[in-house]
């Protein structure tokens, strides 16, 4: 999580929390007189003749229809990953390139190509698996980043990773972007531009990407439609260019936003869209959302899910909303299968993150184990009977501090994706 994109986020400083009727009420704190509310949205907020779902079908005719999941990876060359059994060793400079204190059980990782491994214009932040689609054993896991620095006009981007438990895993980037369609005097004009998201989390579910949206004055949740990615030319820029074709930055695929869910109502908009993971323990699938904050508890709210094959919300209206009592700088929340919960809890660029657990109702969580330095975003899974916490660093050893004296030759050795045993 970072305080420097474009808007200062929401939720990063102390503030009064209040749990909702039908949550948990804290003592001393009254419930909430409302629950948190969305609305939802089909077309941009910006200049647009046109809705989403009109604006991709534009561009499908344009790009030559969409391509699979499958064919990002296969169709143009993937960028190779690096499986990885344990923590590094200690450096020859006695430097330790891992936290001080590892994961209590490290059951998979990988650590992403060189190029990306160092890369300080884009961030990892949010993980989701095939178990969130589907409940099966993960096989494709998708992440996201946010660009900054040099990239930062260029929006978010997610990764799409094959996987399996034995091999080096292969990836592929897909820029976010969004759609939109203009009418002029030449006709109807499609084109699309980028997303301003920090994508702090996102869930997978049937055919549905969410990606949380914390930039304030679009609050929220954001929607894609992974078999609407299509492949553009690569070069750069973006949208169309003069000679017809589309570019994505240099990119491959891009993938369009096809549909929103905005804060509504006082109490919502003073909530923090920070992260986002499916729940499948209720007896209806949930988005869960939780909330980055560097005082105060973190606040989590429900919305229930409809059908996997539409994909969408089956009402805009939180189901469940609490507070963790003094769980702070929550990069990611799941909830597993015993009605405990698993917050991600970050400790900046200088010390490990810890995996911590709480249980409603209780007065504070506890730790579990050490994460690696930025960690970030939870997805659960099982995998052959096995539960396992998948989560991700951030850091590429660029603190922010242009003083070689503040860098953390830890730090580089933050930017695995992992899974951990709860």
């Amino acid at each position: 999580m970072n305080t420097t994109r474009r808007t200062i986020l929401r939720g990063m400083v102390a503030a009064p929390v209040a749990s909702a009727a039908g949550g948990l009420t804290l003592p001393g704190q009254a419930a909430a007189a409302e629950r948190y509310r969305l609305k939802g949205r089909s077309a941009p907020t910006g200049a647009s003749a046109y809705s989403y779902r009109r604006a991709i079908n534009g561009l499908s005719s344009l790009l030559g229809g969409p391509v699979s999941l499958n064919e990002v990876l296969t169709r143009t060359p993937a960028l190779k990953a690096d499986r990885v059994t344990r923590w590094p060793e200690d450096q020859d400079d006695g430097t330790k390139p891992r936290p001080d204190k590892e994961p209590e059980e490290l059951l998979y990782a990988f650590r992403w190509a060189n190029a990306d491994f160092v890369d300080k214009n884009w961030r990892p932040q949010g993980i989701t698996t095939t178990y969130d689609a589907n409940g099966s054993a993960p096989a494709t896991l998708l992440v996201s980043w946010y660009g900054r620095l040099a990239a930062e006009k260029q929006g978010a981007r997610i990764s799409v990773v094959n996987w399996n438990a034995t091999g080096d895993p292969t990836y592929q980037h897909v820029l976010l972007v969004e759609p939109y369609g203009l009418r002029d005097d030449g006709g109807d004009r499609y084109d699309f531009r980028e997303s301003d998201l920090h994508a702090g989390g996102i869930a997978w579910y049937g055919n549905k990407l969410y990606v949380a949206d914390s930039m304030i004055g679009t609050t929220g949740l954001r929607v894609y439609d992974l078999d609407r990615i299509f492949k553009v030319t690569k070069g750069p820029g973006l949208g169309r260019q003069a000679d017809g074709t589309f570019h994505a930055h240099g990119y491959d695929y891009v993938l369009p936003q096809c549909y929103a869910y905005d804060a509504t109502g006082s109490a919502t908009r003073g909530f923090t869209f920070s992260q986002v993971s499916l729940d499948r323990t209720k007896g209806r699938p949930a988005l869960l959302v939780s909330e980055y904050r560097a005082g105060g508890s973190c606040r989590l709210a429900r919305w229930e899910l409809g059908s996997r094959s539409s994909g969408y919300l089956s009402s805009t209206q939180a189901s469940w909303q609490a507070a963790a009592n003094r769980e702070v700088r929550v990069q990611g929340a799941v909830r597993a299968a015993n009605g405990r919960y698993y917050f991600s809890s970050s400790h900046g660029t200088k010390k490990p993150g810890q995996l911590r657990s709480w249980r409603e109702g209780a007065a504070a969580g506890r730790r579990e184990s050490y994460l690696n330095i930025g960690c970030e975003d939870l997805s659960y899974s099982r995998i052959n009977g096995r539960v396992a916490l998948w989560t991700l660093g951030e850091y590429a050893n660029d603190h922010e501090s242009d003083k070689p004296s503040h860098l953390d030759r830890r730090a580089p050795f933050s930017r695995y994706v992992y899974a951990v045993k709860p």
